[in-house]
């Protein structure tokens, strides 16, 4: 084998492998779905969410209100899991099972609070609903 081939080939792997690392690090800005579920949010108008997939369960959260305003707040989800084990004869079996769990978070600006609360899945998408103190509701996906 040329060794010149093979030099370029381990820095390549390491090329892309630290182009993954960055990724997974970094973290991507995602929008979510949101909606007017009550005459109160229909009033103030449609929300805006971005949120930061960070792969670790947790990251910032902006909501643009309809006016400008912008909230900012940290979601978190506390997933589920179980184990299981199987015994037969000499051989055993084990699992680990990562299932939804629930999400909230409180986005704060200037002038608004929303409480959130939802389910996520482990592959990051979720559904849930939102609330301000005077009473509005929008529905969110994600």
């Amino acid at each position: 084998m040329n060794f010149t081939f093979a030099t370029s080939r381990f820095s390549l792997l390491k090329s892309g492998l630290s182009f993954v690392l960055i990724l997974i690090v970094c973290g991507c800005t995602d929008h979510a779905d949101t909606f007017a579920l009550n005459p109160a949010a229909k009033q103030l108008g449609p929300l805006k969410a971005e949120f930061v997939r960070t792969g670790t369960g947790s990251g910032p959260v902006t909501i643009t209100m309809a006016d400008g305003e912008v909230l900012k707040g940290q979601y978190r989800v506390a997933f589920g899991g179980g184990k299981a084990f199987a015994f037969s004869g000499g051989r055993t079996a084990t699992v680990l099972v990562i299932t939804d769990g629930p999400v909230q978070f409180v986005a704060t600006g200037p002038k608004t609070q929303l409480l959130c609360r939802g389910t996520s899945t482990p592959a990051g998408h979720g559904s849930g609903q939102c609330q301000n103190y005077e009473g509005a509701i929008w529905a969110i996906s994600w």
